[in-house]
């Protein structure tokens, strides 16, 4: 079977919750992988070039969508994670995380024209109560310590 083929792919299934209303005021956990798990970013306390531009385009994201904001965030070598608070429905989470992975890339294609810093998509979890935003904010503050544990470790 030849995968380079679009035609040849399984149809591609939503990562999105069915029924739920993604510009209602939420709090989202968000991970955002680089293609094919590249470690393009650095280490959370020696960034890349590209990682200072990853960390810097998340400071900018309330700037860019007025009234958004980001508690918490980590850019580790080969992904990031952030927590977003949309309080209203004025933007829809793929459009502010769209525009994020778009500023990423223009910044590496000012030296890397062809390449692809994304994966396709991103992950988000719905941050349901009080308990699974302690949770959530202490691994993101966790994770740069297991990155020597991680599979996608060099």
């Amino acid at each position: 079977m030849v995968f380079d083929d679009p035609k040849n792919l399984r149809p591609r299934r939503s990562p999105r919750l069915p029924g739920l209303d993604y510009t209602a005021a939420n709090v989202y956990f968000v991970t955002v992988c680089t293609h094919r798990k590249q470690c393009i970013f650095g280490l959370p306390d020696a960034p890349t070039v590209l990682g200072s531009a990853a960390a810097q385009g998340i400071r900018e994201i309330p700037a860019h969508f007025p009234g958004v904001r980001v508690d918490k965030w980590v850019v580790m070598p080969n992904h990031i994670h952030m927590m977003l608070l949309t309080p209203h429905a004025k933007y829809n989470l793929a459009d502010i995380i769209g525009s994020y992975k778009s500023y990423v890339s223009k910044c590496a294609h000012q030296t890397h024209p062809q390449c692809t810093v994304w994966q396709r998509s991103y992950y988000d979890r719905v941050v349901r109560d009080k308990v699974s935003y302690l949770e959530f904010w202490q691994y993101i503050d966790n994770n740069p310590a297991k990155w020597l544990l991680d599979e996608y470790h060099p």
